[in-house]
């Protein structure tokens, strides 16, 4: 057998050895907290693809998952902890509520203005994270904990202050958007088309412009290494601010996503949790964009199927959680340097046989 043939061979080997392993670690980590993996995994299908209305409310939950990894892949290719993207998904939010509450939340153009200002406002929210990494050399992780922390306090200030619902100063959220400022839909399951074409264009653009174009390599060699970009004459620091912007802006419409398509409101915890959750979800596809794809509907389908455990199996709601973070980090472990070094040690005797 040739020896290429023998490598892909034993390559698919580990992987179907690391999922398996994944597979039998998660299923004990059920049976820990009382649960059957194969109800556990049978609700959480049902949750997510029993139905029509069921299938459209995962199709939704994916969009701002998607959108927020699609992000990360440009900043993480830049070299750059983007831990600022909950911030980012939040100004995307606020953005789309401010048009929603003035006189343009009445017009049919409405939430596509949502979209054009959510992109503005997160872009902005990510530039300035940028800015506080290039002027005051604040790192990333810093200052984007920082701006999540300014974020969620201009939040919740926003929804019991100036926009509060009359007579009640409460946190459960703004009063619900006219029915004009949210996303439209099709059919009598209540279809939205525009945050599939949304997630659909975006992960072109993105994949194009890693891929292919001057831009995406210019932002990789950053990443590789921004001491040595400027004997090449590349500005590091301006490919930080591209970097910022596009993510940013990317997470801004994820924001628009949650406020005027599954929400219908800005409340607190507008984010979700979804910007963090695809800081692991790129990090496990190792960047890149079809798995990335791939993983965040993954995702997507655990936490829209994962509502079902406590209705169904009479399990606590939390337990959908911990699944999914347990995934993220037995894989991370599979794919540890260790690992990866016995693999490389294997396939060098296999050349050196050859």
């Amino acid at each position: 057998m040739d020896n290429k043939l023998k490598i892909n061979l034993l390559n698919l080997g580990f992987i179907t050895i690391k999922l398996l392993v994944t597979f039998l670690l998660i299923s004990l980590i059920i049976l820990l907290l009382g649960g059957s993996p194969s109800e556990v995994m049978e609700s959480i299908i049902y949750g997510a693809f029993g139905k029509p209305q069921k299938i459209v409310k995962t199709l939704l939950i994916w969009a701002p998952i998607a959108l927020a990894s699609l992000a990360l892949l440009i900043t993480f290719s830049a070299g750059l902890w983007n831990i600022g993207i909950e911030g980012q998904i939040i100004a995307g939010s606020i953005g789309a509520t401010i048009i929603a509450r003035s006189a343009l939340g009445e017009s049919i153009a409405s939430p596509y203005i949502q979209i054009f200002i959510g992109l503005i406002f997160g872009g902005l929210w990510g530039l300035l994270c940028g800015f506080l990494r290039v002027k005051f050399n604040v790192h990333e992780i810093f200052g984007g904990l920082g701006l999540d922390f300014v974020a969620s306090g201009l939040i919740v200030y926003l929804i019991i202050g100036p926009w509060k619902r009359a007579g009640i100063a409460s946190t459960s959220g703004t009063d619900i958007f006219p029915d004009a400022s949210w996303l439209p839909t099709l059919g009598k399951y209540n279809f939205q088309i525009i945050p599939l074409v949304l997630v659909i264009g975006s992960f072109l653009i993105i994949f194009i412009l890693i891929k292919y174009t001057n831009l995406g390599l210019r932002l990789r060699a950053t990443g590789i290494n921004p001491s040595s970009t400027s004997r090449y004459k590349i500005n590091s620091s301006l490919y930080f601010y591209y970097a910022f912007a596009i993510a940013g802006a990317l997470a801004g419409i994820a924001g628009v996503v949650q406020a005027a398509g599954f929400h219908h409101k800005l409340v607190p915890a507008i984010s979700g949790g979804y910007g963090f959750l695809s800081i692991l979800i790129v990090l496990a596809s190792s960047r890149n964009p079809i798995i990335t794809m791939i993983l965040s509907f993954f995702f997507a389908s655990m936490i829209a199927g994962g509502s079902q455990l406590q209705l169904r199996l009479d399990l606590h709601s939390s337990m959908i959680s911990i699944i999914l973070s347990s995934i993220v980090l037995i894989w991370l472990v599979m794919r540890s340097s260790y690992l990866n070094n016995m693999f490389n040690k294997i396939t060098s005797r296999l050349n050196l046989e050859k």
